[in-house]
């Protein structure tokens, strides 16, 4: 066999569990669809913001911004304050969900876990989400959200000003302590020493230049020649004061403190007013871009997107079950592997042929149930309206290849069996018999299945006399024959038959009284004498037996007919089985002649075989 696969064989593989396919990928969308009914519906609001200082922040006293702005690693430190338990907090009150109880922590954390924010790609927007079961309150979490950190930014940003407002305003008051006590000492000198002037003239000029010596350092370096030049008019200053008296010396040295001070409360207060006029400028660092609001559709659960991926689901479950069956089934199901595995020919296809009770045939099919009821094989039979002569010839091809097989033209007797049950070989031999009949063949049709015998029961006739009886002695074959009057008289259906062409040419040997030890019966001296009489009497002899791996009936049958034809239903029983039956009826010298591969749909066999129905009724109408 070719162990490479084709596109066809794929497609057959799925189309012969087309059923298992399709009710694998429903059950998959049922899934999906209960799954998703069953997921609360949660809505989605989001609004965005834009992180960003202004230009007049860094020329506030206390600004955090001594280096050039980061926006990138601004807006990672913001993301994360925007999901902290602060601004939870903060956006739970305006909410009203806080009780002050002791469940609060709870809530904050609740409605933490129920938004998100995130960085727009490339830029120093924040997106915040939420998400709610109800489609206003998650807009309403996102404006709270928005509020309780902007609040929360902007008493940060205020704090860091009135820190320096605070410092400045403690130096200021420290400075001026300082010069008002200068000032008071310098008074006092005054009117202890009224001739003293001098030196406070030097003094004057020497704390000048040292102001405009430490405002130049800002500026060069010690080693600038105005710097430089400052230096040496100190140095002579220096040495003039140093002449005076010391009454003047300290004078000079109250007198230069004094402007120092008064210059440095000058920058004080300067820095002082600014830093009042910055708090009450502070601005937040956070604009609102898009506001949010109420969104008119669930963003949870998806049902588009949850159907999409039960389909894809479906169908991936579906094939992948499809060949995992394929693997574990170790039947045959094509021509070519029945005819290079056995060996042998097949013989002929039978379509599926349905009874007209729709539950028989569930039973059968689907519940595996082993025999139709009589009603339903009554209607399974080739001579009822509703079969097309379709069927009809898919017998008489089985009785020319059984002949061209046997290469006889005179009669001949073949034994219908199968390899386990349930596989149709009574309904098969039947309307074999039937369909030869209507060929114009005298055929005589031998129930010789007398562990379950069924024929007498289709037709309506008594179980005996009958092969039992014929071939203990009890009685001849033409005393235990029935014919179509009998058939009538049974209860078969008069319209079909009299309508069915040929009918008349049909016999029926029915099993007789089921004997003690069929084996023994069956193993009788007779058939030698039977089988030369009734092959005078008739050109076609076919008998219904028992599977031959339950039974050893049809063996010895074969022994004593020109061969067996075995009916296999496609996929019932595993390739080994059916081999084992071939064996067992080689094994006693009978002749194996072929296979009849039975119940067979033309959607199933593919278009190499499929099309012959096709073609065969249209070629009729015509």
């Amino acid at each position: 066999m070719n162990s490479e696969l084709t596109l066809y064989d794929y497609w057959r593989i799925i189309n012969r569990r087309k059923w298992v396919a399709m009710l694998t990928f429903a059950v998959t969308i049922l899934s999906v669809l209960f799954y998703t009914r069953l997921q609360p519906v949660t809505y989605k609001s989001q609004g965005v913001i834009k992180f960003k200082p202004p230009a007049s922040y860094a020329r506030l006293p206390g600004s955090d911004m001594t280096t050039e702005w980061d926006p990138w690693g601004a807006v990672a430190t913001e993301l994360r304050v925007i999901t902290s338990a602060e601004v939870a907090e903060r956006a739970a009150a305006r909410l009203g969900l806080l009780k002050r109880d002791a469940a609060d922590a709870q809530r904050v954390a609740s409605l933490l876990a129920s938004y998100k924010a995130e960085r727009l790609q490339d830029s120093n927007l924040i997106n915040i989400s939420a998400f709610s079961p109800n489609p206003q309150l998650a807009a309403r979490t996102v404006q709270a959200v928005i509020e309780a950190y902007r609040e929360y930014d902007l008493e940060q940003k205020s704090a860091h000003v009135r820190k320096t407002l605070d410092d400045i305003s403690a130096r200021k008051a420290e400075v001026e302590s300082s010069l008002r006590s200068l000032e008071r000492q310098r008074q006092s000198f005054y009117e202890r020493n009224p001739k003293s002037g001098m030196s406070s003239v030097l003094a004057n000029q020497l704390a000048d230049m040292e102001i405009r010596k430490r405002e130049l350092l800002e500026k060069y370096t010690p080693n600038h020649p105005e710097i430089m030049n400052i230096e040496q008019r100190i140095g002579v200053l220096q040495s003039k004061l140093a002449e005076l008296p010391a009454q003047e010396t300290e004078l000079v040295r109250m007198t230069r403190e004094l402007r120092m001070q008064e210059e440095l409360y000058t920058t004080l207060n300067r820095e002082h007013e600014s830093s009042k006029l910055g708090v009450s400028s502070i601005v937040s660092f956070v604009t609102v871009i898009n506001p949010p609001t109420p969104s008119g559709s669930p963003v949870s659960p998806n049902k588009q997107l949850n159907l999409m991926v039960g389909i894809f689901m479906g169908l991936f479950l579906a094939i992948v079950l499809v060949f995992i069956l394929e693997n574990l089934d170790v039947s045959i199901s094509t021509i070519e592997d029945i005819e290079g595995f056995l060996k042998l020919p097949v013989l002929g296809l039978i379509p599926n042929i349905l009874s007209e009770k729709p539950l028989d045939n569930w039973l059968t099919q689907f519940f595996k149930k082993e025999r139709y009821t009589v009603e339903a094989f009554r209607s399974a039979l080739i001579f009822n309206k509703r079969y097309a002569s379709s069927v009809i010839e898919a017998y008489h091809t089985l009785r020319t290849n059984i002949v061209s097989n046997l290469n006889t033209k005179e009669s001949f007797a073949v034994v219908f069996s199968s390899a386990g049950a349930a596989e149709g070989k009574t309904l098969t031999a039947v309307n074999f018999a039937l369909a030869s009949a209507n060929s114009g063949l005298k055929t005589l049709l031998i129930d010789a299945d007398l562990r379950r015998p069924a024929i007498y029961q289709i037709f309506g006739l008594d179980k005996q006399p009958g092969l039992s009886d014929v071939l203990a002695g009890r009685a001849e074959w033409h005393e235990v024959v029935t014919e179509s009057a009998d058939f009538i008289m049974g209860g078969m259906n008069f319209e079909h038959l009299m309508r069915f062409q040929g009918v008349e040419n049909l016999k029926i040997i029915n099993c007789g009284a089921t004997p003690a030890n069929v084996v023994d019966l069956l193993d009788s001296w007779r058939w030698e004498e039977l089988m030369s009489s009734l092959k005078s009497e008739f050109d076609v002899i076919i008998f219904d037996a028992p599977p031959v791996l339950l039974f050893i009936d049809s063996v010895i049958l074969a022994k004593h007919t020109d061969g067996v034809v075995l009916v296999y239903k496609a996929g019932k029983i595993a390739r080994g089985a059916l081999r084992r039956a071939k064996e067992q009826i080689t094994g006693v010298n009978a002749r194996m002649i072929g296979v009849v591969l039975n119940g067979v749909r033309a959607s199933e066999m593919g278009p190499q075989y499929g099309y012959y129905y096709y073609d065969y009724n249209n070629y009729v109408k015509r």
